[in-house]
């Protein structure tokens, strides 16, 4: 079983499976009380947020599903099964499942981006949002299409979305992709396991279907228009939901220009740069992370009759 090796410094955490949306997602999770749900980014998997199922899940159910593709998740053929909505979808799902009406959404990279989108399909289900790092996808577009320096620093996706990605991610042991996490702050066994993750049959192509799904991308040399908005379908774009944001300012992937305008697009943001921390934020500032996100949430809380993570039915 992928990725289950440290099991014991998180306690009791435990595993299960769940049928949604036509598939089998696998899901960590611990404690009881209000929802709290993590959508983890590529190339990671339900693990990146295991310090914050620990500290969080003291006074509420936290749950980390492998997003689908990933890791233990089922992972379909078909590249349009992996579009934004479809993964949305299959987290309301697995709320609805869990037993929930609202909870608080936390997203990072790819999770992030289905955490936007969450947000803006179902804001009635969200008591909060926090997303770590992933522009919403509106200035995201805007950056891609005019900001050079975030088209230089996502050249990355126009590999991701090349019809021979997953042979470039694994070659030599996935040597690019554990470069990219070579960071103190991430050990050895912390790496394999990760490392473990990507071995999963099918893992890498179809963590990769998502970025084909879409068409993320700057400019291609073969005159492929930039594009980053995975909701043009929504009008308004403004998320509603009270929102937390941390930027973390050394991240080579997403750069200022991301960010720049959000308050257009969320009417009740908290915007939090971290200096010089990395695009890995949850995994190398994990106190700051989770005190940051529980502050959030009380004071969501506080602003409201209703507690955070209500449950169907009472």
């Amino acid at each position: 079983m992928a990725v289950k090796a440290r099991d014991a410094q998180l306690g009791n955490l435990s595993h299960d499976y769940a049928e949604v949306n036509g598939v089998r997602l696998h899901y960590a999770h611990r404690g009881q009380g209000p929802l709290i749900l993590f959508l983890h980014g590529f190339p990671q998997c339900w693990y990146q947020f295991r310090h914050q199922l620990a500290e969080l899940s003291q006074d509420h159910l936290v749950v980390a599903p492998d997003v689908r593709g990933y890791n233990l998740s089922a992972k379909p053929q078909d590249v349009h099964a992996y579009l934004t909505c479809t993964l949305v979808e299959d987290i309301r799902q697995l709320v609805v499942r869990l037993g929930y009406e609202q909870f608080v959404l936390v997203g990072h990279d790819v999770g992030g981006a289905v955490a936007w989108s969450f947000a803006l399909h179902h804001p009635e289900m969200l008591s909060a949002l926090a997303i770590l790092d992933t522009p919403h996808p509106v200035l995201f577009d805007e950056a891609l299409r005019h900001d050079p320096e975030q088209q230089e620093a996502s050249a990355y996706m126009l590999t991701a979305r090349a019809p021979d990605a997953a042979g470039v991610f694994s070659v030599d042991d996935f040597r690019v992709l554990r470069e990219s996490l070579d960071h103190p702050f991430i050990d050895q066994e912390t790496l394999d396991c990760y490392v473990q993750s990507w071995r999963e049959p099918g893992a890498m192509a179809a963590a990769l279907r998502w970025f084909h799904a879409e068409g993320q991308g700057p400019p291609a040399p073969d005159g492929t228009p930039a594009a980053a908005n995975i909701v043009r379908h929504i009008h308004p774009l403004t998320v509603t939901v009270p929102t937390l944001v941390m930027y973390p300012t050394a991240d080579p992937w997403i750069r200022p220009a991301s960010h720049r305008g959000l308050d257009r697009y969320v009417s009740d943001l908290t915007f939090i740069e971290v200096e010089g921390a990395t695009h890995w934020i949850a995994e190398e500032q994990p106190a700051l992370v989770s005190r940051t996100i529980r502050e959030h949430i009380e004071r969501v809380a506080g602003a409201s009759s209703e507690p955070p993570g209500a449950r169907l039915n009472g």
